[in-house]
């Protein structure tokens, strides 16, 4: 019974530490460097004010900043403007990022890449997801 008790502790540990450690990695400003599969993929179908509507959120999306607070708060920012804020939450295995709007959007990524030099996150809202490339700020 008692090795029962410690390897459930060893665990919990293990997957705490995992969490915590990807938090601390989080915590501070990103800038986007990089979109991909921002437009449907086949682009020969796209009008012309569709290609141009996709430009802009290219454009947008690369002058995006996101803030990353320890309390688990969060700021999403275009050009300096705060466009969202709310509070963000990590999976267990630290895989998945959760943002919470304060209008309660939710939004859910995949963390492909984190480092202290660089975030990597995949959107889960379509069967082409959204990859954003983020550096430090």
């Amino acid at each position: 019974m008692k090795q029962l008790i410690v390897c459930c502790i060893v665990i919990a540990v293990i997957i705490s530490s995992c969490q915590n450690k990807t938090k601390q990695l989080l915590v501070k400003k990103w800038d986007c460097v990089k979109v991909e599969n921002l437009a449907p993929v086949n682009k020969a179908f796209l009008s012309q004010e569709d290609s141009l509507i996709a430009a802009k959120m290219e454009i947008a999306l690369q002058n995006l900043s996101w803030t990353f607070n320890a309390d688990n708060s969060y700021q999403c920012s275009t050009s300096g403007i705060t466009t969202a804020q709310g509070i963000y939450t990590l999976s267990e295995d630290g895989t998945t990022l959760t943002c919470t709007s304060s209008k309660n959007n939710v939004n859910r990524y995949g963390i492909s890449t984190l480092t202290q030099y660089e975030l990597t996150l995949k959107g889960f809202t379509s069967s082409v997801p959204v990859i954003m490339y983020f550096r430090p700020h």
